[in-house]
């Protein structure tokens, strides 16, 4: 069983969304489930064209890393959930995030491969309220039209998954309030995918 953590922020290196993904990863595996992170500034790939090609077959018509690395690691039957995490940019997800799930539509054309699926969301934003929530629905939506069963941070925190301010002026890693989120969501999707696959 695995979970894969899916970062979108655009940067390589000093990613407060990889860090805040990191803390949610490291709760799934003390619930004794591994997990894998998919780093998309890693790779380079584009936008869905619309073309229509996966709605035939499971294969898409853009030749970039997105078809040739992360569509067949995402194949894979030990996934068992996935962490989508992602900044925020003007309210909403990067643009990275964005075109990682608008090429993920292969999957739901194809045999709704993620239906069934734990899906656990994160969000970090500059500001305090700076549109964390906003962006989580976008990715909560995502999962949910995939068929996935979407869960929050758990008690006692509870509300849409990991938020993070990346803006503290300690820096993020004096967020705590954030951090307990974020570890409340990976130990909510590391429990959830035991019970449902264990």
């Amino acid at each position: 069983m695995k979970v894969i953590g899916i970062c979108g922020s655009p940067k390589k290196e000093n990613s407060t969304t990889l860090f805040g993904l990191k803390k949610a990863l490291k709760a799934v595996e003390q619930c004794g489930v591994e997990t894998e992170i998919v780093q998309l500034s890693h790779h380079a790939f584009s936008g869905c064209i619309d073309c229509g090609k996966c709605s035939n077959e499971y294969t898409c018509s853009i030749n970039d890393n997105f078809t040739n690395t992360i569509m067949p690691a995402l194949k894979n039957d030990e996934i068992k959930g996935l962490i989508l995490a992602s900044p925020v940019y003007f309210g909403g997800v990067s643009s990275q995030m964005k075109m990682f799930i608008d090429r993920c539509l292969l999957f739901r054309r194809n045999g709704f491969r993620f239906e069934n699926l734990i899906a656990g969301v994160l969000t970090v934003g500059r500001s305090r309220n700076g549109g964390q929530e906003l962006a989580a629905m976008d990715l909560v939506k995502s999962a949910m039209i995939h068929g996935m069963t979407v869960v929050s941070d758990a008690s006692p925190t509870s509300h849409f998954g990991g938020i993070l301010w990346s803006g503290n002026p300690e820096g993020i890693e004096k967020d705590e309030i954030g951090i307990k989120t974020a570890e409340n969501l990976g130990k909510r999707v590391g429990e959830l995918v035991k019970k449902v696959f264990g």
